[in-house]
């Protein structure tokens, strides 16, 4: 019998385009399945924060990677060189993956999703650009609708105190079989399950 693995996400953090990546590598070696879970990094009420000035670099010290750098590198990926959206919101995003839910079309859906804004800098919380990638997997004027009454709210989970009242601390956090794996290698992840399915 397969298991469902709850993955709290956000379109906007890129541990989380490497947590798609996981998601579908333990669907695909274990039969999981992934239900996705709505955790908004920058919910409207949260403002942005100021940017960090940059360190300036000292020239005889070499580049070291940072733990996103070795996180993709763990993962075999690279984030694709494209302008992004600058300080977009996922809200809208969230819901309409809920909406997906519903149909049960949701993980070709978010992917599409990660996709659109990772590799081609769309900008996914537009209702019209949701409109469009969802277009091929469903008639999307109904999704539309439900995220102009914010009909999925209730479903999506607010950063900060929200989320850490219900122990997600980082996305993406996988639960699997009563603990939660945070911004972890595949090959947790992948012992975890295997010690589940035993």
């Amino acid at each position: 019998m397969a298991i469902t693995i709850p993955v709290a996400h956000d379109y906007i953090c890129p541990w989380c385009y490497i947590g798609l990546f996981q998601a579908k590598r333990l669907q695909e070696e274990f039969g999981v399945r992934i239900e996705w879970l709505g955790y908004e990094l920058m919910p409207e009420e949260l403002p942005w924060p100021d940017p960090k000035p940059a360190k300036e670099a000292d020239p005889n010290r070499p580049p070291t990677p940072s733990r996103l750098d070795l996180a993709l590198a763990a993962a075999d990926l690279e984030l694709p060189p494209v302008d992004r959206p600058k300080r977009m919101r996922s809200h809208h995003a969230l819901e309409a993956t809920e909406h997906a839910k519903e149909l049960g079309c949701a993980d070709a859906f978010v992917e599409r999703l990660y996709r659109a804004y990772w590799e081609e800098g769309r900008e996914i919380n537009d209702p019209s650009v949701l409109a469009e990638l969802a277009r091929p997997l469903f008639d999307p004027e109904p999704m539309l609708g439900a995220i102009a009454e914010r009909r999925y709210a209730d479903r999506i989970v607010a950063f900060d105190d929200e989320a850490y009242s219900r122990g997600v601390f980082n996305v993406p956090t996988f639960f699997i079989g009563g603990e939660r794996y945070a911004e972890q290698p595949y090959r947790k992840l992948a012992q975890a399950v295997r010690k589940v399915l035993r």
